[in-house]
């Protein structure tokens, strides 16, 4: 280990909104990683070469970090959302101007789809509520345009001005993160504008544009995967040499109801199914970390490390230690041992939902084979 957490933790103090890459701000994801962080741990734990591997991926924020400091990537997650937002951040088009001249044909396309439909798609009520019928048909029409093709880093830009309460977004007035209407923040007679036809053309070359203000360039000749799989079904078929992911918060977020309308463009009917995969107990977050151990032991090389940020679970005014849950599910067996942790208190703007009151504070733990 070449420096210790508590000396990389000033690496990561305060926001960096406004030095990271412009990549990781696609579109958004409530408890994704902080984007200094995963760099800082991927510029401590590994070495240009090496492979980086994130099981559970999420927003992509170890993805990209990795990629940038001229890793290989092996990403993994099961959500649809989440692999979208990897996908989009590991095989971006190579320029601004290519990704714009492609966003406007797929454009034109589903422009021509939803005419040809006279507008009308099949839609539950409450996905209706959000948007002027005529901005519905043909953004849905580019979403299933844009899936078929396998547009990812396009389709993570509509994901990402979806809904929004700002004209430049797609939706009636509305939150950002978790979808709720605004209706009495803006009410309709008061704000009639809001709530007219959005052309999807200037919004989403406008955030194309805003995603390459400050996207470094990727080097070709570095390797980069991505797997859509459940943890214990994952098959790493080559040695790394960092495992480095942030396992889901033991039922801290709803992952399928916080990014509902986002998962039905994206052709998921049924975001409850999601949630439901969900650990909801200690015992299955630890039969959870049971089965990364075991991935882990399968591929990670005789030198290469395990580093795991682990967020506590508050419940009824309880703490559950995931720490301790990890720890002792990972040195169980005999063929890891801890070698290093911090804690870090989450900031309010980081804390998920639920009145900030689930997750306080967060745990860095670094395991190496025995």
């Amino acid at each position: 280990m070449r420096q210790s957490l508590r000396f990389l933790r000033r690496q990561w103090s305060g926001s960096s909104i406004g030095t990271e890459s412009t990549l990781h701000q696609l579109a958004p994801y409530i408890g994704k990683l902080k984007t200094s962080i995963a760099g800082a741990l991927v510029s401590a734990y590994s070495r240009p070469g090496d492979t980086v591997l994130e099981p559970f991926t999420g927003s992509g924020a170890v993805a990209l970090e990795a990629l940038s400091q001229r890793r290989n990537v092996i990403a993994n997650d099961v959500s649809p959302y989440a692999a979208v937002l990897t996908r989009a951040k590991l095989f971006p088009p190579p320029s601004e101007a290519d990704a714009v001249r492609k966003a406007l044909r797929y454009i034109r396309i589903a422009k021509r789809a939803a005419k040809a439909r006279q507008y009308r798609i099949r839609a539950p009520k409450w996905v209706r509520q959000f948007f002027h019928p005529k901005t519905l048909a043909e953004t849905h029409a580019l979403t299933q345009t844009l899936s078929r093709h396998e547009e990812w880093f396009l389709l993570a830009c509509v994901l990402g001005i979806l809904h929004h309460q700002r004209p430049g977004f797609l939706s009636y007035p509305s939150s950002h993160l978790v979808p709720y209407l605004r209706l009495r923040k803006f009410p309709r007679v008061r704000f009639p504008s809001l709530y007219k036809y959005r052309d999807l053309e200037p919004r989403l070359i406008a955030k194309i544009r805003r995603a390459y203000r400050r996207a470094a360039p990727i080097r070709a000749d570095v390797r980069r995967s991505f797997a859509a799989c459940d943890i214990r079904e994952l098959k790493v078929h080559e040695r790394i040499d960092l495992l480095l992911t942030s396992p889901p918060y033991m039922n801290a977020l709803d992952y399928g109801r916080d990014n509902r309308l986002r998962l039905w463009f994206l052709g998921v009917e049924n975001y409850r199914e999601l949630d439901r995969r969900n650990c909801r107990t200690p015992e299955e977050f630890a039969e959870l970390i049971r089965s990364l151990e075991r991935l882990a032991n399968d591929c990670l090389s005789p030198s290469g490390k395990i580093v795991l940020v682990i967020g506590e679970v508050r419940r009824k005014r309880q703490s559950i230690n995931t720490a301790e849950i990890v720890t002792r599910v990972l040195t169980e067996s005999k063929r890891f041992h801890l070698v290093d942790v911090v804690e870090d208190l989450v900031p309010d703007l980081r804390r998920c939902r639920r009145n900030y009151c689930t997750t306080k504070r967060e745990w860095i733990l670094v395991f190496s084979r025995n």
